[in-house]
């Protein structure tokens, strides 16, 4: 099992940015007269908390079978074996951002969240496998399950790590 830690500097810059956002919200709501205008500030702010909730990452454990992403209030779990394939996006100066495309089956037989094509299952990993140009596939990474490995220590060792253990899973690991 391979845990790594999140990054201090992020985590308290992301928490100091969320704890503003708090005070901003709070002194609007006590210092106003809670017009329209005051109401959509502080949704509108609420809702960029959330955007800041998202950048913190306690840590990301792997093992045999899933990985684990724990972020302050919640834990997101996600089974290998559930994995159609990666991506790795780089983001810059060495930070990687790991986006996996999940299976789903249904009564049809199974196909990849966030890809559209007329092809089947097999035919799309084939495709993969391939490597090249895609076509008759679209691919949409808003749909992809997003991994911040970029927000741990030890990210490269962790990216090799899940992407060794989802091609043992009979999966195909691909950069983008």
């Amino acid at each position: 099992m391979i845990i790594c830690r999140g990054k201090a500097s992020n985590l308290r810059g992301t928490f100091l940015v969320a704890l503003t956002i708090i005070g901003i919200i709070a002194l609007i709501f006590t210092f106003t007269k809670r017009g329209v205008f005051a109401w959509f500030i502080m949704i509108c702010l609420a809702l960029l908390i959330s955007l800041v909730y998202k950048g913190m990452v306690l840590k990301i454990s792997l093992d045999e079978n899933r990985i684990v992403i724990i972020r302050p209030f919640s834990r997101q779990k996600i089974k290998l074996s559930d994995i159609a394939f990666c991506a790795v996006h780089d983001i810059g100066e060495g930070n990687f951002t790991l986006y996996t495309f999940m299976k789903k089956g249904h009564g049809n037989g199974i196909s990849i969240i966030g890809v559209k094509s007329e092809k089947s299952y097999e035919e799309v990993m084939e495709a993969m496998r391939r490597g090249g140009k895609l076509e008759g596939m679209q691919i949409n990474f808003n749909k992809a399950t997003k991994i911040p490995i970029a927000l741990v220590e030890n990210s490269d060792e962790l990216k090799e790590k899940i992407l060794d253990n989802v091609d043992i899973h009979h999966c195909n690991a691909t950069y983008v």
